[in-house]
């Protein structure tokens, strides 16, 4: 298994996956052989060369491509698919998208086994690549990656309420039309409220980060540290997660499991996760978003029926489950 991502000082998304699937095969007592270490090409052809001659049963990869591409058809491969946003003509990062259209298409064909991480990833699949074989596809969703006993929030005064934006910036995240709904709340709303956004700089998303800094209640902390997050999740008066388009939806789930509630988009995988737990809006309308954020931010009714509602959907998804599926796959 290809475990560089899950051993990153600070795992996110595809890192998160990685490192929870390994520690649950562990607790199993599955023997596992990390592949970690560094990267560059070089590496990978090492890595290629070692499962030739060791002949495992399967060689998972649950982050990059690279090895199996390599492997072709000489060695049993899983791969993960986590979204196909590198197919897409919206803003993505260069390399991961040229990567990623390389080797996916072939990688398709020999992998024996092929997970996604939601029905909407599986039918994005299907429909990007019609000739994969659907009877090698096997989704297997995800699981919570916050603390069941988050750690208090340490800080010098107490926060006002705030509402929570999780993600690396970008213009898929769509962080620019939340800051701009939340510039558009009624005036006597915005100023008791403040909108925090936790995430690391990604792509394209100087107009996110100038529009933070000059809007009054907004604040952009940057990465946060996985029990420091776990924390601001668990405190906050809700979750806003507009996003264009998601693999899953990670924070959405994160945010159900800690009895905190949802406003997210009605389109893509978030709405799958959320069923009806969730306050959907339209992630390409400013003022549906701006709407939405009122009706949480007022509404306590509402707040507590979605905080009831998200607690019970998000007990159906475990990383005990995921591999469940994963294995009744493989075996």
């Amino acid at each position: 298994m290809d475990t560089r991502e899950a051993k990153k000082p600070r795992p996110t998304g595809k890192g998160l996956f990685a490192m929870h699937i390994l520690k649950e095969l562990m607790r199993r007592g599955i023997s596992v052989e990390e592949c970690g270490g560094g990267g560059g090409l070089l590496w990978h052809f090492r890595k290629a060369r070692t499962i030739r001659k060791t002949k495992p049963d399967l060689s998972l990869s649950p982050t990059s491509f690279i090895v199996p591409w390599l492997l072709g058809r000489s060695v049993a491969t899983a791969i993960v698919i986590h979204d196909l946003i590198a197919f897409d003509r919206e803003p993505h990062d260069a390399k991961a998208m040229m990567i990623e259209r390389l080797l996916l298409p072939r990688v398709l064909n020999t992998a024996r086994f092929i997970f996604c991480v939601s029905e909407a990833t599986k039918n994005d699949l299907l429909q990007k690549f019609p000739k994969t074989d659907p009877s090698k596809i096997t989704v297997i969703y995800e699981g919570p990656t916050v603390s069941s006993k988050p750690p208090n929030l340490q800080t010098s005064k107490p926060l006002p309420p705030f509402i929570l934006s999780l993600g690396t910036l970008c213009p898929r995240k769509n962080q620019l039309r939340l800051i701009q709904a939340f510039n558009a709340l009624p005036r006597s709303l915005r100023d008791r409220t403040r909108l925090i956004l936790a995430g690391g700089r990604g792509w394209q998303d100087g107009e996110i980060v100038e529009l933070a800094k000059n809007s009054p209640n907004v604040e952009w902390r940057g990465y946060v540290p996985a029990q420091e997050l776990d924390a601001l999740i668990a405190h906050a008066t809700a979750l806003a997660f507009p996003s264009f388009k998601e693999g899953f939806g990670l924070p959405v789930l994160d945010a159900m499991a800690l009895g905190v509630p949802v406003l997210t988009s009605n389109v893509s995988s978030m709405s799958e996760v959320a069923g009806d737990a969730a306050l959907l809006v339209d992630p390409h309308s400013v003022e549906d978003i701006e709407k939405g954020l009122q009706r949480l931010l007022l509404d306590e009714d509402l707040r507590a029926s979605l905080i009831a509602k998200g607690k019970e959907r998000a007990k159906l998804f475990s990383w005990e489950r995921t591999v469940d599926l994963m294995l009744g796959a493989i075996t």
